[in-house]
């Protein structure tokens, strides 16, 4: 099977750069992707679960920096504490963004982060504004914090997930929130907010505005590469992971860049030593692999933007939203329980939904290798095949 190594494209920014695809044209790794999707292949018996259910990487390291780490492993000291500051860390996160050490915020995971900007800026009855549905942790944080959440709907008409700018801007003005969370690429829906109009908002709001780009290296367009030419909004805290790009779920590292004057309330409220010895020197290390990390969001992108094609194809009423995230947000024509046993039975994992606002059963399937995803499309052609057993044809749930 052809192993697409890249995606040669107009529609990522990482496609401007200088790329290959080993023995292979752009029009050959299309057909031969179409192929791969195709409903009507054969079904498999599957050894292992095809976890797609928590927006990981589906690529291990290589063997390049894995070797590094076993060296840097073994020159590693852990009797020490490690620096309360990570300095080297944040100044190489500064450096590939073009900004200052003292803009980094960097945490145990990019929760760690969310949770310290609660401590330093939200109490008992105060506003926090966000999107509905959204990133589970953000209901959450709001619950444990006694805070009171404002909620701007996500829309969906004729096939499209929005958010209308006015709507945000009014619930602002009219909340006086002390906390605003904006994540984008949207968590579940995909879509990603006006990079101009965020960048407004974090200058004129009243508090902090976490502009959440945990999957921003998947986007076309977002927020945090342009802070070098223009600089930081006064409000903006801009939050990052290397959880999904790179990869590193595993490490708990996140990080935010922001102005002095937010970074020093932020970290007032966090732990001494909350990111420990090996995550400090393991991430500066592998931000030196970026090339690495690039390719693979470009492979996941081409297979994404692949899989919303293919499941669109599929009659009966399936639909897959287009997506800036390394997921899909998709609905099945079937009941949840069928879709439920069926993805079981075929050891797919993926993130089903309770109390959205639309109709329907819905399901956020991660993005996997080529292979995981022309399995779930096998899965949810036998679903739509099922559905035809009585006056149709399998033939009706092929994608044109």
């Amino acid at each position: 099977m052809l192993t697409i190594q890249m995606f040669c494209g107009n529609v990522h920014p990482l496609s401007k750069k200088s790329i290959y695809l080993a023995k292979a044209s752009e029009e050959e790794i299309f057909l031969q992707s179409m192929s791969t999707f195709s409903p009507t292949n054969s079904v498999l018996t599957f050894q292992s679960d095809i976890l797609l259910d928590a927006n990981e990487s589906p690529f291990a390291l290589p063997p390049g920096p894995r070797e590094a780490l076993r060296e840097l492993l073994a020159a590693q000291e852990f009797h020490r504490y490690p620096d309360p500051e990570a300095k080297e860390l944040r100044r190489a996160l500064a450096s590939r963004w073009g900004v200052e050490m003292e803009n980094v915020v960097v945490g145990n995971g990019a929760d760690e982060i969310l949770l310290n900007l609660f401590l330093a800026f939200v109490r008992p009855g105060d506003v926090v504004l966000h999107m509905t549905p959204c990133f589970s942790q953000y209901p959450r944080l709001c619950e444990i914090f006694g805070a009171e959440e404002r909620l701007v709907p996500v829309a969906l008409q004729q096939g499209r997930f929005s958010v209308r700018e006015e709507q945000l801007l009014d619930a602002v003005a009219a909340s006086s929130p002390k906390l605003i969370l904006l994540d984008t690429p949207h968590n579940p829906t995909g879509i990603t907010l006006d990079a101009d109009f965020l960048r407004k908002l974090g200058e004129i709001a009243p508090c902090p505005v976490v502009i959440d780009e945990a999957y921003g290296e998947f986007a076309v367009q977002t927020v945090l590469p342009d802070v070098a030419a223009r600089g930081i909004p006064r409000q903006a805290v801009l939050l990052r992971t290397l959880s999904k790009a790179w990869g590193l779920a595993g490490l708990r590292l996140g990080y935010a860049v922001t102005r002095p004057e937010l970074r020093e309330k932020i970290d007032a409220v966090r732990n001494p030593f909350h990111v420990g010895v090996w995550p400090q020197s393991a991430a500066k290390l592998l931000l030196s692999f970026d090339e690495w990390m690039e390719s693979r969001v470009l492979s996941l992108v081409y297979i994404r933007d692949r899989f919303v094609e293919t499941v669109n194809g599929l009659a009966g009423g399936w639909f897959a939203a287009p997506s800036e995230g390394n997921f899909v947000l998709v609905r099945s024509p079937q009941e949840k329980s069928m879709v439920q046993e069926e993805l079981r039975q075929s050891g797919i994992r993926v993130r089903f939904f309770e109390n959205l606002p639309w109709e329907g059963c819905w399901m956020r399937v991660s993005i996997g290798k080529e292979e995981d995803m022309r399995r779930v499309v096998e899965a949810f052609s036998r679903m739509c095949a099922e559905s035809f057993e009585e006056g149709g044809t399998t033939a009706e749930c092929v994608p044109a």
